[in-house]
């Protein structure tokens, strides 16, 4: 088992855990938990592989990823959390899995031969396209769309990774230290209250 494949699964576990989490803010029952785990865990990835062409999608592959965030789901929904302990959850759990998909992504699009450029937006789009849809599904302003640190921390993410793999750095290393960065971006941001500032409007 490959230390990209574990990072595959950790991202995977995560993404689930944020979508099982927004489930259980809006009290669904378990298949709710198990539909909304899925999007973010899978999602991006989806819409990343049919850009690139790469046949079968990843998760149609290798099962395993469905696998890991049912589980994921399931665990959610057996939980017992204290007041306000869900929305933390989920915000700390969807950083982790936006860093890594974002990290992973991008190191995908590079290895299919794509532009620094395009590798990068393929690795955001990865990172946030699940979490879109997990957001639209609860009926709530997809976090991409506010003024959060979010795409921008993925962004980082994928450029940091460019920026090691052209310092000649092995791929599992560029991947922590991509990883760490849109992780760190975006935990400041949220423990800080980050936010991109608004456009300037003329009186």
């Amino acid at each position: 088992m490959s230390f990209q494949f574990l990072l595959e699964m950790l991202g995977t576990a995560a993404f689930a855990v944020s979508g099982a989490m927004a489930a259980s803010r809006k009290g669904m029952d378990i298949f709710g938990f198990l539909v909304l785990a899925l999007m973010p865990a899978v999602g991006g990835g989806t819409l990343r592989d049919l850009i690139l062409d790469r046949h079968p999608v990843f998760w149609v592959d290798d099962t395993r990823y469905v696998t890991v965030a049912l589980v994921a789901a399931v665990a959610v929904f057996f939980g017992v959390y204290r007041p306000g302990a869900r929305q933390r959850l989920l915000l700390w759990t969807d950083a982790l899995g936006m860093a890594l998909f974002a990290a992973m992504g991008t190191e995908i699009c590079l290895q299919y031969g794509t532009g620094a450029l395009v590798a990068i937006m393929l690795g955001v789009a990865t990172a946030v396209t699940g979490g879109i849809v997990r957001d639209i599904m609860c009926g709530e302003i997809p976090l991409v769309l506010t003024r959060e640190i979010y795409a921008t921390a993925a962004f980082a993410t994928g450029l940091a990774y460019v920026l090691a793999d052209l310092a000649g750095l092995d791929r599992n290393p560029a991947l922590v230290i991509a990883t760490l960065v849109g992780f760190a971006f975006r935990g400041l941001a949220m423990t800080f209250n980050w936010s991109l500032p608004p456009p300037r409007v003329r009186k």
